[in-house]
């Protein structure tokens, strides 16, 4: 299992956004914690796990999962993909109603068989790129595995790729190292690999998922993953229970 997320990182991932943690203590995703905004520069209460969605400070500007300012509106209720039961969304990218729903969903053969389709449809592209998927992509693609079924590298939006994709929740996932923030390669700028990824984000969109990426700095860190993957679970489960 992922380990718990230290008190340390919550206070530097907050920082890194611009916001104060005045709380002094952390135990779990879903308490309030005491912060200042970057914005107005008022005093709140937010958790951790809304914060970590985007939603930064629900009085003032709010920050949409996966980027992008904007004012929060109601969604209208929808039907449940699964049980056809009407329900209210907390998110545009929720089509399930509940976690049993969802997992009733990735255990129906029809599901199975059309992720198989879909992970087929990589081929020789697939192939070549997993030889250049580093281990720590590798390894956040097996924790997935264990609670999702996943494609890997499938080139499933307009032949454009992503490293994990989850099709029951329309979740595409980028895991972006070095080379999409420094310059690496001599046949290639940088302005180049960043244009590529805004073109790829964009067409992503426009197929309806969210495209979430996962910035990998350094070297083969299982202690580093397992917080992301963390990160990504608690989103997730709150976008989607809540």
């Amino acid at each position: 299992m992922p380990k718990k997320l230290s008190f340390e990182y919550v206070k530097g991932y907050i920082s890194d956004k611009g916001y104060t943690l005045l709380s002094t203590s952390y135990t779990r995703s879903n308490q309030d914690l005491d912060m200042k905004c970057a914005v107005c520069n008022k005093e709140y209460k937010q958790r951790f796990d809304r914060f970590q969605m985007g939603y930064y400070h629900p009085h003032c500007k709010s920050i949409l999962p996966f980027g992008g300012y904007k004012t929060p509106t109601r969604l209208k209720p929808i039907e449940c993909k699964f049980c056809k039961k009407e329900f209210q969304p907390k998110s545009s990218i929720i089509q399930l109603c509940s976690i049993k729903c969802s997992q009733n969903l990735w255990r129906t053969d029809e599901y199975r068989e059309n992720a198989k389709k879909n992970g087929e449809k990589g081929g020789k592209q697939s192939a070549t790129k997993q030889s250049r998927r580093s281990k720590n992509e590798v390894y956040f693609a097996e924790l997935c595995k264990q609670y999702f079924t996943i494609t890997t590298n499938e080139p499933f939006f307009d032949k454009w790729d992503a490293d994990v994709i989850i099709h029951s929740d329309k979740i595409a996932i980028m895991w972006n190292g070095q080379c999409h923030y420094k310059k690496i390669s001599k046949t290639q700028t940088l302005k180049q690999v960043q244009a590529r990824d805004k073109v790829k984000t964009a067409i992503i969109e426009k197929y309806g998922y969210a495209s979430i990426v996962i910035k990998d700095m350094g070297k083969y860190n299982t202690a580093f993953v397992d917080q992301e993957f963390e990160i990504f679970l608690l989103m997730r489960m709150a976008t989607k229970l809540e």
